[in-house]
């Protein structure tokens, strides 16, 4: 059997195992089967309609998680139904990763300079550099996943969500990968 095979059968196997767990937890609060298997199937249908469920890579991370959102949607069983639907929707839609919370703040100044601008000016006004090009092989030779958080960030201008998901990191880490990344680049090419 295959690396893959093994990965899917483990995974579907804890997925049966975690959904058990929440049903039977919801038993124990004295919630009725119906709004459980209610909460539950609508969790998960508006999960897959956004197509990215975020999920971390430890599985009692996950599982505790997952216990503390039905829970807590479990906890509102005393409301009207129609609200525990739109709020159940709205806790999927948010764990799907989908709603970015910059978006929230309507205030956000777009106009505003990040702290790497010195780094990015450098970049779009002298591509042609050596420094910059002698920079890119030296931390590409180091490592790896440093390079394509630059590469990323700073060439291609992705968003800390976007680079999130093409490497599997979280936001404070990217953010740390590249102060380190400005640091050593401000350093090598004099800027």
């Amino acid at each position: 059997m295959n690396n893959k095979v093994k990965r899917f059968i483990g995974s579907l196997i804890f997925n049966i195992i975690e959904t058990l767990i929440i049903f039977f937890c919801g038993k124990l609060l004295g919630i009725s089967a119906n709004f459980i298997i209610l909460v539950m199937v609508e969790f998960f249908f508006v999960r897959m309609l956004c197509g990215n469920a975020k999920h971390y890579n430890k599985w009692y991370r996950c599982m505790v998680w997952s216990l503390l959102v039905f829970l807590s949607l479990y906890s509102l069983s005393d409301l009207h139904i129609i609200i525990i639907i739109i709020l159940t929707a709205f806790t999927a839609y948010i764990t799907s990763g989908k709603a970015d919370i910059e978006d929230i703040y309507m205030w956000k100044n777009n106009n505003e300079p990040s702290k790497y601008q010195d780094i990015i000016n450098f970049i779009k006004y002298h591509p042609l550099d050596d420094s910059i090009h002698e920079f890119e092989q030296k931390l590409k030779r180091e490592d790896n996943i440093l390079y394509l958080v630059y590469k990323y960030r700073f060439i291609e201008n992705l968003s800390f969500k976007e680079i999130g998901d093409k490497l599997d990191l979280s936001s404070p880490r990217i953010s740390e990968m590249l102060d380190k990344i400005a640091f050593a680049m401000r350093i090598n090419c004099n800027i």
